[in-house]
């Protein structure tokens, strides 16, 4: 009997126990808050958001602030269910609404480790429910954009391109507000794609086709509208890095604007990006030596992958063997090239291959012809690499095999066909088959 009552006593004792503990989690309407809470979450389980509604209603009120983030992430689904449900009935509706930003509101503030995504959702959802109330959807979205940078979902980007070139189509917003935030959403699209997000880059050409069709991206609204500001804060590198990223979408290479703003990013910030946009300007002026020396401090820069690096460097040699006439700089470009990415062997061998054969070789009959047989060598090697380039690749085969040597001529210099034989012609040298006319 003594036994019994000992285990009666240790029962009553963790009961009090847990209730203590209970309350203090729970407060002072733990009971009503927990068992309300158990109640609707069964309902929610079997989908049955209609029965699971009042149960919530009841756990939101007895239950202290901030007992259970599942509280408000269930109030977000049951609410929606609920403005479905009252569509029809606008006052309703419109009450429902307020709640349902309410729950976002009451998780940010009770869980801010879920902020940004609370506030994402937010913004999506006065997307849907309050569409006609353009500013404060736009605030929105610009304040998740600035809360979360480059971790915010990118269809975001997206949703708020549409909502603000439909604001300038209305005449709701200047063209100053597009471009500012489009040249904001920039640079955070392209550090998620550097960061290999799977939506980055498809979004990023979303919102370039939103900003091009929206009747802003032009050149003269550009230049006019950022000209006195570069003027006023030529230090500012947000300013002028948005400025450079409006022209180079815009395509307004001409713009002497985008010359000086290019130049002053490069002075505060001397990245690869902007050695690249003083290439492409500089090439464009037809001002090839410091075009060249700007693409290879970009293939230099720590910043810029192997992949950009490829391109750069496959341009470089293009550059150096049509503008420059330095084939011998061209054929090491183009060979770094296809090494970083073998995408562009095809395309580098096909480069190779006319720098041989456009360049000037002295010597005996075989010496000056023997760079044929080079070129070649190098669009046999194209077209192997790369289909694509299979005819333009045979054309030039069918050309230079008429300069070969003649047979007679090898003969006398003791040269006979399929031998081996070393080129050496404008600081190049190759190894290559001898091959004769008949």
């Amino acid at each position: 009997m003594k036994k019994v009552s000992v285990l009666f006593l240790l029962a009553a004792l963790s009961l009090i126990s847990i209730s203590s503990f209970a309350q203090g989690k729970y407060g002072k309407d733990s009971v009503e808050c927990t068992r309300n809470i158990s109640f609707y979450t069964d309902y929610m389980k079997q989908g049955n958001l209609a029965e699971a509604a009042p149960l919530w209603r009841e756990a939101l009120k007895y239950c202290p602030p901030g007992v259970r983030q599942g509280l408000y992430v269930d109030g977000q689904k049951i609410i929606k269910f609920l403005i479905e449900k009252n569509k029809s009935n606008i006052a309703l509706k419109n009450s429902l609404i307020d709640s349902l930003m309410m729950m976002y509101d009451l998780r940010s503030e009770y869980f801010p480790k879920y902020i940004l995504t609370a506030q994402t959702n937010k913004a999506l959802d006065l997307d849907i429910y309050r569409g006609d109330q353009n500013k404060l959807v736009l605030d929105a979205f610009e304040k998740v954009i600035k809360m979360g940078g480059p971790n915010v979902e990118p269809r975001v980007f997206t949703i708020a391109m549409q909502r603000v070139s439909d604001m300038y189509a209305k005449k709701e917003i200047e063209a100053e507000k597009v471009m500012s935030l489009y040249s904001s959403f920039t640079p955070i699209l392209e550090a998620q794609i550097k960061a290999n997000h799977p939506d980055a880059a498809s979004v990023k050409k979303d919102v370039d086709n939103l900003f091009a069709v929206s009747g802003v991206a032009s050149c003269e609204n550009i230049v006019a509208l950022f000209t006195p500001k570069l003027e006023a804060t030529p230090n500012d590198k947000e300013l002028v890095s948005g400025i450079v990223g409006l022209l180079n979408n815009g395509g307004c290479y001409k713009e002497p604007l985008f010359l000086k703003a290019v130049e002053s990013l490069y002075k505060m910030d001397p990245s690869y990006q902007s050695a690249y946009y003083l290439y492409k300007l500089y090439s464009m002026k037809e001002d090839y030596a410091n075009a060249a020396k700007m693409l290879q401090e970009a293939i230099d820069s720590d910043q810029s992958g192997p992949k950009e690096d490829a391109e750069y460097l496959y341009t470089l040699a293009s550059i150096y063997y049509g503008k420059l006439e330095s084939p011998a700089k061209a054929i090491s470009l183009a060979r770094q090239a296809a090494e970083l990415d073998p995408a562009y062997n095809g395309k580098a061998y096909m480069l190779m291959g006319s720098v041989w054969a456009s360049s000037r070789c002295g010597g005996n009959e075989i010496e000056s012809r023997a760079k044929w047989w080079v070129a070649v060598d190098f669009f046999v090697k194209a077209k192997n690499a790369d289909s694509t380039l299979t005819e333009e690749a045979d054309r030039f085969i069918s050309t230079y095999r008429q300069y070969f040597p003649k047979q007679e001529d090898a003969f006398m210099y003791d040269i006979i066909d399929g031998s081996s034989y070393t080129v050496s012609c404008a600081g190049m040298r190759e190894s290559t088959t001898v091959r004769t006319i008949k």
